[in-house]
């Protein structure tokens, strides 16, 4: 009977307190009800319902409706649906009370979004009912991102968008080329908040891709300041004038925000090189703090101040120098046969030197890795305000005001201690770094810009008016060189000011709009406008003694005498010469460079779109006219685009347009003399800028002219279901006498050499390269979108799939003219055992030049992204294919002599490359910790991928020309030569034009809304 009551007694202790529970309960707490509706006033079943900060909510049923149950007290409530804007409200409820909280939601910014580009219709468009392909990125996105600036995170989200950081490529290592649908970067418009932004002062000399083109520096603008990147993937300049010829860029920077944002990232490279057998690497630390704070009245008026600040540390992926000697000799390579006692095998010989060399090295820890590969170290504070209030009534007035300032420092290639010829010398004779140099670009860049306008209507007419000031300037400093050409001193100069170049470009625009209704349903949009541009082009010259060459009269270097062979006598010397002038690794502008060009440039343009129920017609026209002071030239550009509406969820849109892109004035006046490296030797370029006489009149170039080009695109756009939406569209484009930086005719070339010696080149000069309207081009490719937005469990999840798909393809012949088709300068056209890589007309732009158009960057890019929301957690997995590139050689390898089937030239057969697609993956994790406060980790490139490794031509490898030091004929193993392969020297390993090759990145971020913070913190705050 105990054992029996004893369990009765425990239930009944249990149901009194569960009682007492139930009725405190129900005396402490109350109800929130209430009905959620899309903006149509349809209800939204399966709708999420939660409470900031904490777990569980509620899921509307098939009217809508939900209830939740909660403590008394003041509440956060977030309610949700796929594709909607979460929408907040603040609620109290009393114990016992009811409260209703209805909710109307709202299509996400993303996939409504209001699309400024492509038209200049008023009436609201979103970037699925465009006539046009317009990809838009959000600020919601690129705060999810994992790259930090602007030109990174588009190579990531846009797949027509490509740019890759560059290395050893002087001012290209400061400011990334990037450009759309594999054109080049001058051929791709960027606006600001729809106005033309300038572009840089930088002209791309070196062997990247952009070669001879100039840019628009996307990353001087914080990614904080930004609301959304519209991406016009379509030609434009009858609409937006030169360089739209690939498609236009806007950037629209935040104007509605309120509040004050700030956030800081911490990460760092952590990586394993694929390199002798693995190399853990851990560089490039990276500090960056974003902040952005504005407000909103409900009169218009807005501001916004938005800013960064980075701190990047360089990165290094090279490998061993593979270089005979380092130290005995002249510039590594192995001394000639007169070198070689009388008696004694050169097998013997050069073995025994290379072993001396290398014992010596050793002795003094040299480092045969002793160039940097990679990302150069970078510093950069810039800002951005943008603001505008009403003057009076309709009338309002804007301003964006923005400023950058960042240095860099980048490497050269090392000078080796026996680069007797670029070494300056000490009162005594002997080299100042002893043990070689590795000298240093550094670079000051500036970036100013200003927008202000008013907008006010006349009568049924909108009207805008505007001026945009930019400038951008970058100024050279050089450090750890020296200029050999000096007189031996004991105070020998290492750090040189080499001079400066600046852009200026002001814009004023008249912009005239109307929009009229001409039937039911149908309406026409009317806009004509007014642009006059100036652009100023400087070069201030640098200072006397970084660019002198006193060689001419001056010091002439003289290497040291090679040890005897142990038993001989004889002692070898290798012979000298003039030292090389200027600047190791950039020589000073000279006054003979410097230029202060500018000109004037005047459009007309007229607009009209006819929009109805299922169609949209636009075309457009515009006049432009440049003046300069050598030039004077105009254009006439057209466009037509249109769009049905096949039913609601189908529709089909193309256009069909001309364009023009003006030569810049950096292409035209640019003229500098450099030290570049081609096959691993070091090589003094003249890039002689249009005017020069030895471009003029030795190579019968004329006055450039501007591109013009022709464009078609087509696609279809539509919705599956309620959530799923795709693009199609295909694109042709056709460019006529294409601007491109020629090949360098090298002086080794005794037909370059005689013209040099008749325009009184220097003999220190060995190179020359010029700009000139050489090709002619076809870009033909597709892009493709799919989007969807569902309910995963608890969460809403969203997967897109976009993909580029691109061909570039130089057609025809080059344009040339008389004195380059001249066969007294092409032997090989009369004489087939002559080489044609001799002929000017092969040398006005090689295989190599060409390959940087077509098969050099990507042709195709997949995107395929995954982002997954909870009310605490977010998270983001992205995948990227990058397609396969190529590298070609600018000798042929297998170029051979039709009589005796000799190789013409010694480059290795598997010079000629291909690096093969790739995959890189992005994990981004965010945690909520509260309103106002979130967490963020991941990882760019998790799986540590890297590009194929650069070709190194086995002949070249120490252990194969210790065997056989004496070199055979072309093909043939023996001895050595940097310039059989593409690696210079075995120190390139990896290509950058894919998608770099620094490896994984690991990060961390803290993201502060400190208004919604501080309210949080508030609320926590028990109330006396």
């Amino acid at each position: 009977m105990r054992k029996f009551i004893y369990p009765i007694r425990g239930v009944s202790v249990l149901t009194f307190f569960l009682l007492t529970f139930l009725t405190t309960f129900a005396q402490t707490t109350g109800t929130i009800h209430g009905i959620v509706k899309d903006a149509s006033g349809n209800p939204l079943s399966g709708a999420s319902v939660a409470i900031e900060g904490q777990k569980g909510g509620a899921i509307t049923d098939a009217s809508g409706s939900y209830t939740l149950r909660v403590p008394s007290g003041s509440y956060t409530l977030l309610i949700s649906f796929v594709g909607q804007e979460t929408q907040r409200y603040q609620v109290v409820v009393a114990a016992g009370s009811t409260v209703q909280q209805d909710a109307s939601l709202k299509v996400l910014a993303d996939l409504g979004s209001v699309v400024v580009i492509g038209s200049r219709s008023r009436q609201p468009r979103s970037k699925l009912s465009t006539a046009v392909p317009v990809d838009v990125i959000s600020t919601r996105e690129i705060k999810q991102f994992a790259q930090a600036d602007v030109s990174q995170l588009l190579t990531y989200a846009a797949p027509s968008f490509q740019s890759a950081r560059q290395t050893i490529s002087d001012g290209t290592d400061h400011i990334d080329p990037a450009g759309l649908r594999g054109l080049g970067p001058d051929q791709t418009l960027v606006l600001v908040n729809g106005k033309r932004r300038h572009t840089t002062a930088l002209v791309n000399i070196n062997g990247t891709v952009g070669r001879g083109s100039v840019g628009t520096d996307l990353n001087a603008i914080p990614a904080a300041a930004i609301e959304r990147i519209e991406v016009l993937r379509d030609g434009a300049a009858a609409q937006y004038g030169s360089d739209a010829i690939a498609g236009v860029i806007n950037v629209v920077l935040k104007k509605s925000y309120k509040g004050f944002n700030i956030s800081g990232l911490a990460g760092q490279n952590v990586t394993t090189m694929p390199y002798a057998g693995g190399v853990d690497i851990t560089d490039g630390l990276n500090r960056q703090i974003d902040f952005s704070g504005g407000y909103a009245w409900k009169n218009g008026a807005y501001i916004n101040l938005s800013g960064q600040w980075l701190k990047r540390d360089g990165s290094n992926r090279s490998g061993l120098d593979n270089i005979p000697l380092i130290y005995y000799g002249n510039a590594g390579s192995l001394p000639p046969a007169a070198a070689i006692p009388p008696g004694v095998h050169p097998t013997d010989y050069y073995r025994w030197l290379i072993d001396k060399d290398k014992a010596f090295a050793d002795s003094r820890q040299y480092d045969r890795r002793n160039i940097v590969a990679g990302n150069s170290s970078a510093n950069n504070l810039g800002a951005f305000l943008n603001a505008g209030f009403t003057i009076h009534e309709k009338v309002e007035a804007y301003f964006t005001a923005g400023a950058s300032h960042r240095t860099g420092a980048a490497s050269g290639f090392s000078r080796n201690p026996n680069s007797w010829s670029q070494q300056p010398v000490l009162e005594d004779g002997q080299r100042y770094y002893y043990d070689g140099f590795l000298p240093q670009i550094h670079t000051t860049i500036d970036d100013k810009s200003l927008i202000a306008g008013v907008k006010f209507p006349v009568s049924d007419w909108s009207f805008d008016i505007s001026n945009t000031v930019g400038q951008n300037t970058i100024r050279y400093d050089i450090k750890n060189t020296g200029n050999a050409s000096l007189p031996a001193s004991s105070l020998v100069q290492t750090e040189f000011y080499a001079g400066k170049l600046g852009f200026l470009q002001n814009t004023v625009n008249l912009d005239v709009t109307r929009q009229l209704s001409v039937g039911a349903g149908t309406s026409l949009n009317i806009a004509f406008g007014a642009e006059y541009r100036y652009e100023q082009y400087k070069i201030n010259p640098g200072e006397l003694n970084s660019w002198q060459d006193t060689s001419v009269n001056g010091r002439r270097f003289q290497p040291e005498p090679v040890p005897s062979y142990p038993g001989t006598s004889l002692i070898y010397t290798p012979p000298g010469g003039p030292a090389v002038p200027g600047a190791q690794v950039f020589p000073g502008f000279r006054p003979s460079d410097s230029t202060k060009a500018h000109r004037n440039i005047y459009a007309l343009y007229l607009d009209g779109e006819l929009q109805g129920d299922k169609f949209i017609l636009g075309g457009a026209v515009r006049y432009e006219r440049y003046k300069e002071f050598e030039a004077d030239y105009d254009n006439l550009s057209g466009k037509i685009t249109g769009r049905y509406n096949i039913n609601k969820d189908l529709a089909v849109r193309g256009s069909v347009s001309t364009g023009f892109r003006a030569p810049s004035l950096h292409q035209r006046y640019f003229q500098n003399t450099s030290t570049q490296f081609v096959g691993g030797l070091p090589s003094t370029a003249l890039t002689a800028n249009n005017y020069n006489p030895i471009v003029r009149d030795a190579f019968g170039i004329k006055e450039l002219k501007p591109e013009t080009s022709l464009s078609f695109s087509g696609g279809v756009v539509g919705t599956i279901g309620n959530h799923l939406t795709f693009t199609v569209d295909a694109y042709f484009i056709k460019i006529d006498d294409r601007i491109v930086l020629s090949t360098q005719f090298a002086r080794s070339n005794n037909l370059v050499d005689s013209i040099m010696k008749k325009n009184n080149v220097p003999a220190s000069v060995n190179a020359l390269q010029f700009w000139t309207n050489a090709i002619n081009t076809e870009t033909k490719g597709i892009d493709v979108v799919v989007t969807e937005r569902f309910k995963m469990g608890k969460g809403n999840a969203n997967l897109s799939v976009a993909a580029n798909f691109n061909e570039n393809t130089v057609v025809g012949g080059l344009n040339t003219n008389s004195v380059i088709d001249d066969p007294k300068v092409n032997p090989s056209w009369n004489n087939p055992n002559a080489n044609p890589a001799n002929d000017l007309s092969t040398g006005l732009f090689d295989r190599q030049q060409k390959s940087r158009i077509e098969v050099a960057q990507p042709k195709s890019k997949i995107n395929i992204t995954f982002i997954y929301d909870l009310p605490k957690w977010n998270f983001m997995a992205r995948t990227v294919r990058f397609g396969k590139v190529e590298y070609i050689h600018n000798l042929d390898p297998y170029s051979t002599n039709p009589s005796t089937g000799a190789y013409f030239n010694d480059v290795g057969l598997g010079t000629d490359q291909t690096f093969d697609a790739k995959w890189t993956t992005d994990l981004v994790v965010t945690y909520k910790v509260t309103r106002g406060l979130s967490l963020t980790v991941g990882a760019n490139n998790l799986f540590d991928i890297y590009p194929d490794r650069i070709y190194i031509d086995p002949r070249n490898d120490p252990a194969a020309y210790y065997a056989t030091p004496v070199a055979g004929a072309n093909k043939a193993a023996g001895g050595y030569n940097a310039s059989r392969d593409a690696s210079n020297r075995g120190r390139f390993l990896f290509p950058a034009n894919q998608f770099g090759f620094n490896g994984r990145f690991l990060f961390a971020r803290i993201n502060v809304d400190v208004v919604d913070l501080a309210k949080t913190i508030k609320s926590a705050i028990p109330k006396k």
